[in-house]
Order: C-alpha cells, then sequence, then structure tokens
C-alpha cells in the first residue's frame, strides 16, 4: 500500500524546502562578502614549492626558533613572548603548512616531512649561528626529529609540556587519538560555511580572534585534521626511535596536575604524563625537568615568564660560550 501525502502539504512542504534553501544561499552570499580575509607580516620561504610565512625581531645570535603545538596559531602562542625579548638576539616563529600565512598543507605531509621543512627553514635563518629551540606540544615532536639529524647548530631546547611519540598507547582509555568524526566535521563545516555564517552574527573582541575563527571553519584547518589522522595519532615507543641528545642542554617544562584538578580526565592522566615527560628529559645527559606552578597544557599562554625566564637563561649562556 503507497503512502501518499495530500497535495496541499506536498506544496507546503516544497515551499518549506524551497525558501530554507533560498535563506541558506543568501546567508552563504553574504558570510562570503563579509569575510574579513586576513593580511600578514613577515617574511616568506620557499620550501618544495610552497610558501611559508615567517617573523623575526632583533639580530644577532643565537638564534631563539619557536616551534608550535598542533592545532595552535603560531601568533597567538609566541607574540606575547617575542614582544617581552630583547633585540639583542634573534626570535623567530612561523606557520607550519596549512596555518596563519603559509600555503595549504597536503594531506599526507607527515610529522617526518614538518621536522624537514622546520630544518629548513631554521637553516635559512639561522645559517651557522648557534639555536635555541623552544617547542610546545605537538611542536616537541617535530623538534626532536629535527634534533637527531644533527644538522643544525642546536645549542640547547625548551620543551613545553611536550607530546610524546607513544602518548596515546601509554594512555589508551584516557588520551585517545582525534577521531576521524572530528576531520569529516571540520570539512563539512568548511564546505557549507557553518562557522563564516556564525561568524557574520559575533562582535569579535580582536582582530585575531576573528582570523582564528574563520580559519579554524576552513578547508585549510580540515586538512591539518587529515595529516593527523591519515598517521593514526602517535604510538611509537620513544626507545625504537634510538633518539641520544648526548650532553645537549635540554630544559622539559611540564604542566601542573594540579591545574587540571577539577577536570578528571586530565587529572587521572597526570603521573603518566609526568613520566612521559621524565623519559623526554632522559634523552640528554644535560637536562632540567621543570613544573610550571599553575599551568594547564598552554604553558605559553599560562606562565609565559617562566617561558622567557628560561629563555633568558639559555641565552646568556650561548652568548658567554
Amino acid at each position: 500500500m503507497t503512502f501518499l501525502l495530500p497535495k496541499n502539504i506536498t506544496r507546503w512542504l516544497i515551499y518549506l524546502v524551497g525558501i530554507t534553501l533560498t535563506i541558506y544561499i543568501l546567508l552563504r552570499v553574504s558570510a562570503y562578502l563579509h569575510n574579513p580575509g586576513a593580511t600578514f607580516t613577515g617574511s616568506t620561504f620557499s620550501y618544495s614549492g610552497y610558501d611559508i610565512r615567517y617573523e623575526c625581531k632583533g639580530s644577532g645570535e643565537p638564534v631563539v626558533f619557536f616551534e608550535t603545538g598542533f592545532g595552535s596559531d603560531s601568533e597567538a602562542t609566541w607574540s606575547g613572548i617575542t614582544s617581552e625579548l630583547p633585540d639583542t638576539f634573534t626570535s623567530c616563529f612561523y606557520d607550519r603548512l596549512g596555518y596563519g600565512g603559509s600555503d595549504d598543507v597536503p594531506t599526507n605531509f607527515t610529522t617526518i616531512d614538518k621536522a624537514l621543512l622546520q630544518e629548513s627553514l631554521i637553516r635559512h635563518i639561522a645559517g651557522d649561528r648557534p639555536v635555541i629551540l623552544v617547542a610546545h606540544s605537538y611542536g616537541g615532536i617535530i623538534s626532536r626529529r629535527s634534533v637527531s639529524r644533527n644538522t643544525l647548530n642546536i645549542h640547547s631546547v625548551i620543551f613545553l609540556d611536550s607530546a610524546h611519540e607513544n602518548q596515546h598507547g601509554i594512555l589508551q582509555g584516557k588520551l585517545e587519538p582525534i577521531p576521524s568524526s572530528v576531520e569529516m566535521h571540520a570539512y563539512a563545516n568548511a564546505i557549507f560555511g557553518l562557522s563564516d555564517i556564525r561568524n557574520m552574527f559575533i562582535n569579535f573582541d580582536s582582530a585575531l580572534s576573528e582570523r582564528l575563527a574563520y580559519y579554524y571553519g576552513s578547508i585549510k584547518w580540515a586538512h591539518v585534521l587529515s595529516t593527523y589522522t591519515n598517521e593514526e595519532g602517535f604510538f611509537t615507543p620513544l626507545e625504537a626511535l634510538n633518539y641520544d641528545f648526548d650532553d645537549l642542554k635540554l630544559v622539559v617544562i611540564a604542566h601542573d596536575d594540579q591545574a587540571y584538578i577539577n577536570n578528571k580526565r586530565f587529572y587521572e592522566a597526570g603521573p603518566q604524563w609526568s613520566q612521559m615527560q621524565q623519559s623526554i628529559a632522559a634523552l640528554s645527559d644535560n637536562s632540567e625537568l621543570i613544573v610550571a606552578e599553575g599551568a594547564t597544557h598552554n604553558v605559553p599562554a599560562d606562565r609565559p615568564d617562566l617561558v622567557i625566564q628560561y629563555i633568558m637563561s639559555s641565552v646568556n649562556l650561548a652568548k658567554q660560550e
């Protein structure tokens, strides 16, 4: 038996769909016209046919080079810190492919590829000058790849609550990899412009927050997520990588477990995260492990004073040598 809607109901459903589609198209066009776009300062470095944006201040040596965490914006992460650093040495941060003012990222661009890019950019900026490498979260994984190749004049490394190569294996059930559903949602959001439509009705408190709101609704961000899901997370035992940094000056700054006292998921993962930070510190015979009191995983934002303190200590040491 076939069930048919009355003609008047069918007609109204067609009207409703047509009106909804018309409203969506109008909103989509308005959002496209409303999008302010983004302008970036700094310099451009060409790598394998891609343009990489970077910013430096100061001059001379050493060169302090900043590597950003996964999903974080380099300007938002480092500009507050670099603005407090003197110009008596060089300090630089950059946008990885897929971020900020750099070109889009191929979805098959791996952590090794990112390390090779980082290495090339550091060599372009620093030449033979000594480098202090400061890396947050996933940036630590990238940076260890670069340091292990031993082709740069790395004076010292500062890891800020670094991600761990085997973090999802160690924290199974507590800190799972980003699911593919998040990636698919990002693509759907970008294709249908849902965030762009929403952004029209938001009064942003700064140009940076507006830029980031549009970025996290873009295809570029969806492609960044694809680079993660295509690598299937981090499940490599650290010892399998055969890292040995000898007596390289290494500072490991970890978050404060008490900062997550009201977040059961992260608080329960604290002891194992601390063990991972200890294993990273153990890569060098000349390492120091510090807990950033009051800081969450976002150490650069929560304790910029501590980050600056250890940068300046490393800079002064490099200048004396």
